[in-house]
């Protein structure tokens, strides 16, 4: 499960993970809270979830007993390597997945 369409080595990233018959399912629907995200991926029967979120967000899912992937990646300027863009335009390529075991999040004043 992932809001955002996977780039073809995510994709080969995930068949080593999950088998080559690994199949992924965008979630495009808006989301309104981490609780609704945990509800969905639970409803939907899915077996992991490739999560791009604030890290509040990932700090709640893990709380749901969710560990997530999240994609690392690396800022790219040779433009022949650059996999995908950013919001602001800077390019990037995928890394790896990492799977999200817990978060914490310690806040000063």
């Amino acid at each position: 499960m992932s809001r955002h369409a996977p780039h073809p080595r995510q994709l080969d990233a995930l068949r080593a993970m999950h088998g080559a018959d690994v199949a992924v399912e965008q979630e495009a629907r808006p989301f309104d809270d981490a609780r609704q995200i945990a509800r969905r991926y639970r409803e939907g029967g899915y077996c992991d979830m490739v999560v791009v979120a604030p890290l509040s967000v990932i700090a709640i899912l893990c709380q749901e007993g969710i560990n997530p992937l999240q994609a690392e990646v690396a800022e790219e300027n040779d433009r022949a390597r650059v996999e995908f863009f950013g919001a602001r335009g800077q390019g990037f390529r995928f890394i790896r997945f990492r799977r999200i075991k817990r978060l914490v999040l310690e806040f000063e004043d």
